[in-house]
């Protein structure tokens, strides 16, 4: 039984559901995104084992639904300077952002403290803006390093891909200290051990409310059962013994208390509050 569930969480959270592709529009570049046929009954399945797995967000399975969401997000978030549309046979497409996934980096060795702490600064933004679904602050529900974009020209970063989102029932606070977590468990499990507390202790920094990262630190714990495998996932495998000496000396970190972030810094990054339907 353990070695299907192993299975089933490494299938859930590679397999690819939409069908990606470059194009042009106006003379600009842009990401054309279909959906796969499978895709409905996969994000089905991935519903059901989050349940299991105790993970607080939902696949958004219908179609009409993930294209609203998607293009949503992204116009909010990166403003109209970038273009979002669809075409008419159902196709949505977004514009092009410059710059290097975070997820290249990490794999390249070339991940910096800077890429993270443009990361934490991007996320607590996007937290600040205003989401009717929700009732309070957006949240993203897969931040991972793959879905962060870094520029190396203007130094900052930009949150992409909203094929899922948190439960509606979670609190502001709950979902932001997930989003939180979401990115440390990624770059704990794939990164070297001298690395890890200077990239994580960047990334909170960046981010800068104490309010939740505190909250976070109820989180940095690994816990059993179906749960247990899906971390497993998030953190490439890595040896528990490991993965827990690691979570431990974050949390006695001080720089897991956002102190070192001042308030001057943190307000150049946070941006007017938006709406989002």
């Amino acid at each position: 039984m353990a070695f299907l569930l192993d299975s089933a969480c490494a299938w859930v959270d590679r397999i690819h559901l939409n069908v990606s592709l470059r194009s042009e529009r106006s003379g600009r570049a842009v990401l054309l995104k279909r959906r796969r046929p499978i895709a409905r009954a996969v994000m089905r399945f991935a519903n059901i084992f989050f349940r299991w797995a105790r993970n607080p967000v939902e696949a958004i399975a219908d179609t009409a639904e993930w294209r609203g969401w998607e293009e949503e997000c992204f116009r909010r978030l990166h403003g109209p300077e970038h273009m979002a549309g669809r075409d008419a046979d159902g196709s949505m497409w977004l514009e092009w952002l410059p710059g290097v996934s975070l997820s290249h980096h990490l794999d390249a060795g070339t991940l910096k403290p800077a890429h993270l702490a443009a990361a934490g600064a991007e996320l607590c933004r996007a937290h600040a803006v205003r989401c009717s679904y929700h009732g309070g602050g957006w949240s993203h529900g897969d931040s991972h390093t793959g879905n962060f974009i870094h520029d190396g020209t203007t130094g900052r970063a930009r949150l992409v891909d909203f094929e899922v989102r948190h439960l509606r029932s979670l609190r502001a606070d709950e979902r932001h200290a997930d989003d939180l977590l979401v990115m440390l468990q990624d770059v704990c499990g794939r990164c070297r051990a001298e690395d890890w507390l200077p990239l994580a202790g960047a990334f909170l920094e960046g981010y800068g409310r104490p309010e939740i990262v505190a909250r976070l630190r109820g989180k940095l714990h690994v816990p059993h059962g179906i749960p247990r495998l899906w971390w497993a996932v998030r953190t490439t495998w890595m040896p528990r013994a490991e993965l827990e000496r690691r979570l431990a000396s974050l949390r006695s970190d001080r720089r897991a208390d956002a102190g070192d972030f001042t308030r001057e810094n943190r307000a150049a990054h946070i941006c007017p509050e938006h709406s989002l339907r």
